[in-house]
């Protein structure tokens, strides 16, 4: 069975590189369970975690990879390869969050400090609206094609999102910037597309 995997990756690598993209499909089909079990072990929450992260950490892996197939120099180690990628990606995932988390409680302490736990100016309604405001934030988010969505995501947790975008993309400063205004245009489209009625 190892033999016939490694066997299949080094001639599948061989048709990718000469611009085969089904073959990646198939490197994808044959090690996307394995690299999703290393994102859902090892990423944020644990082996308890969202099973939603995990499927989009194995996603970013396998866009990781495709950019940076040239590095492969030992075919039959492909799955090996992969499970590195997976590693660098859930470290990353984990420390994003972390940063997140923590200016997410430092605003919610200053909220907390200057209003004594409840805002005089933000009624149910206002509440209300800015939370259904942020799940369409997330649900145009999702909509954006995984590169795309990987720049939001870089530039805006990321301290050196340009290096993060050379490392996890494969693409200079001024590839990053312009996919990110690519990125930017498209999720104000989703936005205008799915606000209600009376707020257009």
């Amino acid at each position: 069975m190892t033999t016939a995997v490694t066997t299949n990756d080094c001639h599948d690598l061989d048709l990718v590189r000469s611009g085969d993209h089904d073959a990646f499909g198939r490197i994808h089909d044959r090690h996307a369970p394995l690299v999703l079990s290393v994102c859902r072990r090892h990423g944020p929450g644990g082996p308890s975690g969202s099973r939603t992260e995990a499927e989009d950490a194995t996603q970013e892996v396998f866009i990781r990879a495709y950019r940076k197939l040239h590095d492969v120099h030992d075919c039959t180690r492909l799955a090996a390869w992969l499970c590195t990628i997976a590693g660098y990606v859930v470290r990353e995932r984990r420390r994003a969050l972390a940063r997140r988390l923590k200016h997410e409680g430092a605003a919610m302490t200053a909220a907390t400090h200057t209003h004594g736990g409840v805002s005089p100016s933000d009624p149910p309604e206002v509440d209300l609206e800015r939370r259904e405001r942020f799940a369409a934030l997330e649900s145009a988010l999702d909509r954006l094609p995984d590169d795309e969505r990987l720049a939001i995501h870089l530039h805006y947790l990321e301290h050196d999102p340009v290096s993060a975008a050379r490392r996890t993309l494969g693409i200079s400063r001024s590839g990053f910037y312009k996919l990110l205004g690519r990125a930017r245009s498209h999720l104000a489209d989703q936005l205008r597309d799915h606000a209600p009625e009376d707020s257009r």
